[in-house]
């Protein structure tokens, strides 16, 4: 529940004036934690409190605080630093949350997250640099979903004036999200050549970036499906769900084989994930929130398109591959009850990769629950 204090405009100096966080009126309250935000309504204060503040009032509460005067240039330019590595963490979190809240279905919690981020950034990079792209594409995908399209297209405008003004700085996978975005606006306006023409700058400028079977250029496949089975073009949908399906199979295993999958076993055994010495393949591999929410979705309409037109052995193989893409899902998350009734959907399987990994996760589960018991034992004999 969130905390408010009422606040009383003309009690401040002239030269100051608070606003609000969510829609930048005069504010009438703050928050009682942090004493740092402010809101004109309590109906605004709830809502960026359920999209992001919640996680974020420590934080800015140290961000937003005035600072203590340093009389050593050096002190000044180590805390200058030190500041400005929080609002970039703090950017990345608040994005991903927000990009969550997106996949999620959740676009009014998204708002106040996106409108988080866009403040940082623009305190970070000021107001015309590309870094503020990311926020404007996900307030234009919760307006999107919230159903007005007039506020997604003034943000996708945006996005696309800051592109045009900084086109050498712009690169592929930021071209390709405003594009991506673009076709989904027309997709609501019904304006499928449009959305086509969108998707193939999407997947053009993501497969520039990322490699062309990359999971990071799906989105774009998916998304074209989706115009093409509104164009009532089947056999085009089948193919690109069939590429959408194989992307996210071969990303998903690849988690699997990296030694993320262990982070169970490391914390039994009094692991630190920070002691770990992490390459970049590592890193990069691992299932972010975001990118944890795009794959259930995704995969989540894939299935319902599959049971929908099963027929024949071949879509048994792609129900397969997709059930096995939940497993690996589920594993990565930790819901191992879930886990396990994917698994149990899979059938008639001649697809050698899918029975060596569900393999390898049981074995890792059983001497998960033989380390759990023999920990449980000893804790019991001490």
């Amino acid at each position: 529940m969130a905390t408010a204090e009422l606040v009383y405009p003309l009690a401040f100096p002239k030269s100051i004036a608070h606003k609000c966080e969510i829609c930048g009126k005069t504010a009438s309250r703050m928050c009682a934690k942090c004493r740092v935000t402010f809101y004109c309504s309590e109906e605004h204060q709830i809502a960026d409190n359920v999209g992001i503040h919640d996680k974020i009032c420590p934080t800015l509460a140290t961000l937003r605080s005035k600072q203590p005067f340093l009389p050593s240039e050096e002190e000044r330019r180590d805390r200058d630093h030190e500041i400005r590595e929080k609002k970039l963490h703090l950017i990345e979190v608040t994005r991903m949350i927000g990009e969550r809240h997106v996949f999620q279905n959740r676009y009014d919690a998204a708002i106040p997250a996106a409108l988080a981020s866009l403040k940082l950034a623009m305190d970070v990079y000021g107001p015309r640099s590309v870094e503020l792209i990311p926020s404007y594409l996900i307030l234009s995908e919760a307006s999107l979903g919230l159903k007005q399209l007039n506020q997604c297209w003034e943000y996708l405008s945006q996005a696309q004036y800051t592109v045009l003004q900084q086109q050498n700085q712009a690169p592929p996978a930021i071209t390709s999200q405003v594009a991506r975005n673009m076709a989904q606006l027309s997709i609501a306006r019904k304006d499928y050549d449009e959305a086509a023409r969108h998707l193939a700058n999407d997947i053009y400028d993501a497969s520039l970036y990322y490699g062309t079977e990359h999971y990071k250029v799906a989105g774009g496949y998916f998304l074209l499906g989706k115009v093409f089975k509104l164009m009532n073009r089947l056999e085009v949908t089948e193919s690109l769900y069939t590429q959408v399906t194989q992307m996210w199979y071969y990303h998903l295993r690849r988690l699997l084989q990296s030694r993320v999958v262990f982070s169970d076993m490391d914390a039994i055994l009094g692991k630190n994930d920070d002691e770990d010495e992490e390459d970049e393949t590592t890193k990069s591999s691992k299932l972010d929130l975001a990118t944890e929410a795009e794959a259930h979705n995704t995969l989540q309409t894939l299935l319902a398109y599959r049971l929908e037109n099963h027929h024949g052995n071949p879509m048994i193989q792609e129900l397969n591959k997709i059930y096995h893409c939940f497993t690996i899902l589920y594993f990565l998350a930790r819901d191992y009850i879930q886990v396990h009734d994917s698994m149990n959907k899979i059938k008639d399987c001649n697809v050698k990769e899918i029975d060596d990994d569900q393999q390898r996760i049981l074995k890792f589960l059983d001497q998960l629950n033989r380390m759990k018991s023999l920990m449980k034992r000893q804790q019991q004999e001490n």
